[in-house]
């Protein structure tokens, strides 16, 4: 088996994906390897799919970066069953991986190389393909704003997460939508935020979809409807953890349900996010791909 390292190299800090390369050739000696750096948007996608169209041998892509360089090798992997997806974490969010452990676990090159394959599902949006949550409303909006200030000096990547909070606050917060799950009218009225997921967390570890299992053949669906800000306020902690579907005091804000497809029409364009990108719709359909991914779980020894 062929084993291809793509590394974002604007993923990390400190040098970080020169360490990775140092890193690999320590670790993947006497086994067939490359490196691969991307030299753009979307180009991780681009590699993958080419390589893939011309050669059959079981390949294991490494996604060194974020959940968006995660998500764009998922994308160039889907209708191919020789390969398989393994991920050194070195993003902001890394949420798809916290699903089976700690993100610690995944910075080690000899555990991803000795790693269980699982087969998961994956979520589809138009011609794209979701490996963690799509995510429409208040937090999509977050993530843009986290992008224009964590251009600024000085600002972390937490500190830009808590800046985008407080502008996206300050603007209109709730807006009328219909969601179907399956065919069925779910919900007619406004809402604050609607995450549909495959895995649990989101945004840096917030849990907003408890019950989600990624081999389920399902998604999960988790809306807030509107609130007012101070009631928002009150909600983000449990939402972060994820108690959020066990506090009566919330039961009137929160809609959750699983099913195989969801629908969703939005009085305006809003903001959405896909594993951490993002752009804007008013009509949305999103559909489970059920066992389309072939994950690597890294091997621990206990």
């Amino acid at each position: 088996m062929k084993h291809i390292i793509i590394i974002n190299p604007k993923a990390g800090v400190n040098n970080e994906p020169a360490k990775i390369k140092e890193n690999v050739e320590k670790n993947f000696v006497g086994l067939e390897y490359e490196i691969y750096f991307t030299k753009g948007p979307k180009d991780a996608t681009n590699f993958v799919r080419n390589y893939l169209s011309n050669n059959n041998d079981e390949v294991r892509f490494y996604s060194c970066g974020g959940d968006g360089t995660l998500n764009e090798i998922a994308n160039g992997m889907i209708g191919f069953d020789n390969a398989q997806l393994a991920c050194y974490p070195i993003g902001s969010g890394n949420d798809f991986i916290k699903y089976f452990g700690k993100v610690e676990s995944f910075l080690d090159f000899q555990a991803l190389i000795n790693g269980d394959v699982v087969v998961t599902d994956i979520l589809k949006f138009n011609e794209r393909y979701v490996v963690n949550i799509f995510n429409v409303g208040l937090d999509a909006n977050v993530v843009v704003f986290q992008r224009k200030f964590k251009k600024l000096p000085l600002i972390s990547g937490k500190g830009a997460y808590n800046l985008g909070v407080v502008a996206s606050l300050l603007r209109k917060i709730s807006h009328k939508c219909k969601v179907k799950v399956d065919g069925e009218e779910l919900y007619n009225g406004k809402m604050t935020l609607c995450a549909i997921c495959n895995a649990k967390c989101y945004g840096g570890g917030y849990y907003c979809a408890p019950k989600a299992v990624v081999d389920d053949g399902l998604v999960d669906i988790c809306m807030v409807k509107k609130v007012s800000r101070f009631t928002f306020a009150k909600l983000v902690k449990d939402y972060k953890a994820g108690k959020h579907l066990d506090n009566p005091k919330f039961m009137p804000y929160i809609l959750y349900k699983q099913g195989r497809v969801v629908e969703m029409e939005i009085e305006k364009p809003l903001y959405y996010s896909i594993d951490g990108e993002t752009d804007k719709s008013s009509s949305i359909k999103i559909e489970v791909v059920p066992k389309a991914l072939r994950f690597v779980v890294p091997k621990i020894d206990k």
